[in-house]
């Protein structure tokens, strides 16, 4: 069979879901890893059966290697996935894909004069009920597209915020609540209903000390398709709640808790319809990132996708989730920060 070799950069918190996932693919074969801090290369390498750099531009002169997972903080992407484009590198980035519009182009740009592909990680559309709520969209079953809701009510304790030097920073995490804890579902609902027309928002700091980020937003959206909706996101909300998604139209309503469908109705049912309502309870999460990002974080959703990733380059076709697209879900959080410092409606174009 053959295989893609695969380098992770940045080897935190996030990685070892990274290289979970490759042990378990095997169109795929982790090769080495890399990061700044000796130990935690070598940790990571040791445990998954890899070679550890601590310098990422050795690492990409292997020609064993044609893909790569971008786990270092959001803000520091961009120049290495410049550099990761340069060596022929396919790459995959953690969510956001960078904290700024204007850098997630610069990616986007330096990929497609490569000729190579980026992709961003939104492992949630993988979970088998957040595939279903879009099938049922694309087949027109909800009529009308009427309001649809992302609500992230998360626990971050200060002590999490104060464990890497670039947690709650602008420069380095780009956001609280809805840049990092909240981007999933944010990417979730556009997914589902579509590009913004306006976005209008309020953010806030109210549980935590010293953080140049909000722990609290709260966003209304009008869609180009005329439906409405609302973001809901903090960390700040105690013990924290599953993150829960809610598509209603003129003919259905679908709400899914941490990638679980929990509610299940539409006006013309079809046969399957009682049971996918009978699995309720009974379906495999994701993992639920409510009270702390790794205590129940399971790595199938990463597997999935990095999966697809790996298929993406051995077929030669896009991967499902594209940098192009995976750009949008920060414009939108760029916007409600604009919103938020102006007090004034932000308005996006195509």
């Amino acid at each position: 069979m053959e295989k893609v070799g695969y380098g992770i950069i940045g080897c935190g918190a996030i990685a070892p879901v990274h290289a979970r996932s490759l042990a378990e693919i095997p169109e795929g074969k982790l090769v080495a890893v890399s990061d700044v801090v000796k130990d935690n290369a070598e940790r990571l390498a040791q445990e998954f059966g890899a070679i550890p750099y601590t310098d990422y531009r050795e690492m990409l002169k292997r020609d064993d290697i044609q893909a790569v997972s971008l786990c270092v903080p959001s803000g520091l992407r961009v120049e290495i996935a410049e550099a990761c484009a340069a060596a022929g590198k396919h790459i995959l980035a953690e969510k956001p894909l960078e904290v700024t519009v204007e850098r997630i182009d610069r990616m986007i740009r330096a990929a497609d004069e490569a000729g190579v592909y980026l992709g961003c990680v939104f492992q949630s559309r993988f979970a088998d009920g957040a595939a279903k709520l879009r099938e049922a969209i694309d087949t027109g079953r909800f009529g009308k597209l009427v309001l649809g809701d992302a609500y992230i009510k998360w626990y971050r304790t200060q002590e999490y915020y104060q464990s890497g030097a670039w947690r709650g920073t602008r420069k380095l995490d780009g956001g609280g609540a809805l840049m990092n804890q909240g981007i999933h579902q944010v990417d979730l609902l556009l997914w589902y209903m579509g590009q913004p027309r306006t976005v209008h928002a309020q953010t806030a700091l109210v549980g935590h000390e010293g953080l140049e980020v909000e722990d609290l937003a709260c966003v209304t959206l009008t869609f180009e398709n005329g439906a409405m909706g609302v973001i809901e996101a903090s960390t700040a909300i105690w013990p924290g709640h599953d993150a829960r998604i809610e598509v209603h139209g003129t003919e259905g309503s679908v709400i899914l808790e941490a990638g679980e469908i929990k509610f299940w109705k539409f006006k013309n049912e079809f046969p399957e319809d009682e049971t996918i309502r009978q699995s309720i309870g009974k379906e495999a999460a994701l993992g639920s990132g409510a009270g702390d990002p790794l205590s129940n974080l399971k790595h199938e959703g990463h597997r999935r996708q990095i999966q697809d990733f790996i298929r993406a380059i051995l077929e030669k076709r896009p991967p499902r989730v594209q940098g192009k697209e995976a750009r949008l879900a920060v414009e939108v959080i760029e916007a409600a920060y604009r919103s938020a410092a102006t007090g004034k409606t932000v308005e996006l174009t195509k």
